[in-house]
């Protein structure tokens, strides 16, 4: 059984004595330097503060000696002294077998997060050359990052935070006492490894979860437990990622695909606008089944109606079903086939902008119930999807707005270059743009689908725009109003700016651009008023990504490409800004 793959979101790396068997240098440098200011200590005990930030190590052991602390100016000159013994002592050799845990993490999906005491620039400097890759200039922690160092937890929530995750959904890897009690504090996974002299029992009272002698111990442990999750997922049938297939021909790139994928019956989901499209593709399903179009039919009637064709037609586990149309189609027949049978096979062709930026990639499925959202689902990854721009060529200029909030979203999150063009120019007339921006979007969602696929941590990014989005969808729909998912969802995130600048510090100058390229650009004005305060922050206290009854979560914006979960926003921070929002359009 798996016990960190599939159950974690990222690893938060220490870097001494992690990476780098660097701690004898560290320990000779810190006595060295201690010797000469007449302060007696032992090199071992060093092992024992490591994490502790430079001025928390002189003061502890200048209490000790002479009953006081020092200045932070006196700690730096002292500290100053320590890292030129250590860097004097030339480069730190790797530490055997880090290389191998990296290499295991990102194979199976983890973002590596550096998260270090230290603030030595030769250090952080070597770690690009010395691993290659491994850490995103966006993923790390230095002393620089933080206030307070180990054992406090500041640094492992820096980090938790900097990979938009909460703590739970992260391992820790540490190699010393109080870096364990850090991450421990922060409600990481905390794992030991012991490359110093320290024994195993000061680690068991910090309380690590899991302990090893060496780094080449705990990289063979790693790989043996990638291999246990790939094995759980290849047996359980369920697929570890979705293949995308970009194509220009559907139909040869769909009949090449069952071709070479066993099965014993096609059957083929679609909707009346969409069905001259899905026949066309696949011209000779076993079956077809062919439902009302639009978001209300996203319902359990429907999806009994479903069921009982698959149960008809002949429906096995060894059938594919795949589903040819927009959101609602992907949704419903994902959902569908994850639980027919206790899960079929299936693939998604997405003809509209919609579903082939957003809805037909990641494997979330579902139906909307009891006035809500995609209320009832099931996280089931597609065995395929089929991109292609041909289906989209046709589509009404509607549906291309709806489409291109969800663009504008995952860049918004994801790249601020990518951000820049889409407000700046216009993707509706720039085929061009417009398909970097659709293969920008379904290879930066199936990244993070990748590294988190239930939703833990790092994919709850995605909801951006989407819990403000989500009830002006549903209340629209629950009065018969005309609204796309992508316009309810292109005015959520006008208002999660709004909330931005209040909680995260966006800059008001980004909230302003927005509005004025986006919002005011391409969508009509909302339909309410604040006298629908009330009933829009209901569907938001009644959102599936809240955490606890009565607040309300939302992903929000520090900057462009840099998104952040914000728990337990109080109805009262949210009215008076909903109210002055709605106004406002």
């Amino acid at each position: 059984m798996s016990i960190i793959f599939g159950k974690k979101s990222a690893a938060l790396i220490d870097m001494d004595g992690v990476l780098y068997d660097s701690m004898p240098g560290h320990t000779l440098a810190w006595k060295r330097m201690m010797d000469e200011i007449g302060v007696n200590c032992s090199r071992d005990e060093f092992y024992l503060y490591e994490g502790m930030t430079g001025k928390a190590t002189i003061d502890l052991l200048m209490h000790r000696a002479f009953g006081h602390g020092v200045s932070p100016e006196r700690a730096a000159e002292l500290y100053a002294v320590k890292s030129r013994y250590f860097k004097q002592m030339g480069k730190a050799p790797l530490m055997p077998g880090a290389d191998r845990m990296l290499a295991t993490l990102r194979r199976g999906g983890l973002p590596c997060v550096l998260v270090t005491g230290s603030g030595q620039k030769s250090l952080l400097e070597a770690l690009d050359q010395d691993y290659p890759g491994a850490f995103d200039p966006n993923l790390r922690v230095t002393a620089l990052d933080v206030t307070k160092g180990k054992p406090d937890p500041e640094p492992y929530l820096t980090g938790a935070r900097k990979a938009g995750l909460n703590p739970c959904d992260a391992i820790v890897i540490e190699n010393a006492p109080l870096g364990v009690r850090a991450g421990k504090a922060a409600g990481a996974f905390t794992i030991a490894v012991t490359t110093g002299p320290i024994p195993r029992q000061e680690f068991e009272k910090e309380g690590a979860d899991l302990i090893f002698d060496s780094m080449e111990d705990f990289a063979a442990f790693l790989e043996q437990d990638l291999r246990n999750y790939r094995n759980e997922k290849v047996s359980s049938g369920i697929p570890l990622h979705s293949a995308i297939e970009y194509c220009d021909d559907l139909k040869t790139s769909m009949t090449a695909w069952l071709e070479a994928t066993p099965h014993d019956r096609v059957l083929l989901l679609t909707d009346d606008n969409v069905k001259p499209i899905a026949q066309a593709i696949y011209p000779d399903p076993d079956s077809i089944f062919v439902m009302e179009p639009g978001e209300g039919n996203k319902s359990l009637d429907t999806l009994s109606d479903i069921w009982k064709w698959l149960g008809e037609a002949g429906a096995t586990r060894r059938s594919i079903l795949v589903n040819v149309g927009g959101g609602v189609v992907s949704d419903l027949g994902g959902f569908a086939a994850a639980t027919f049978k206790r899960g079929i096979r299936y693939a998604n062709v997405p003809t509209s902008l919609l579903a082939a930026a957003d809805a037909a990639i990641g494997g979330k499925t579902g139906i909307d119930f009891n006035g809500l959202k995609n209320e009832i689902g099931a996280f089931a990854l597609p065995a395929r999807v089929f991109l292609s721009t041909a289906p989209l060529k046709s589509l009404p200029q509607r549906e291309l707005l709806s489409g291109l909030a969800e663009l504008i979203k995952m860049a918004v999150i994801s790249d601020n270059l990518l951000y820049d063009e889409l407000i700046a120019g216009n993707p509706l007339v720039n085929s061009d743009l417009l398909g970097r921006a659709l293969r920008h979007s379904a290879k930066e969602k199936q990244r993070i689908v990748t590294i988190d696929p239930r939703d833990n941590g790092l994919r709850r990014m995605l909801n951006f725009g989407h819990t403000a989005g989500h009830a002006f969808e549903m209340l629209a729909q629950s009065r018969g109003l005309a609204m796309s998912h992508g316009e309810a969802v292109a005015f959520g995130m006008d208002f999660a700016m709004i909330l931005s600048e209040k909680i995260s510090g966006l800059s008001p100058a980004i909230h302003s651009r927005y509005r004025e390229n986006v919002t005011r650009r391409y969508y009509s004005t909302l339909p309410f008023t604040p006298e629908d305060t009330d009933a829009l922050l209901g569907l938001m206290t009644r959102d599936k990504k809240n955490l606890t009854c009565g607040n309300i979560t939302f992903i929000l914006l520090q900057n462009i490409g840099h998104p952040v979960e914000v728990n337990d926003i109080p109805i009262t921070t949210l009215r008076p800004l909903l109210d002055s929002f709605l106004k406002s359009l």
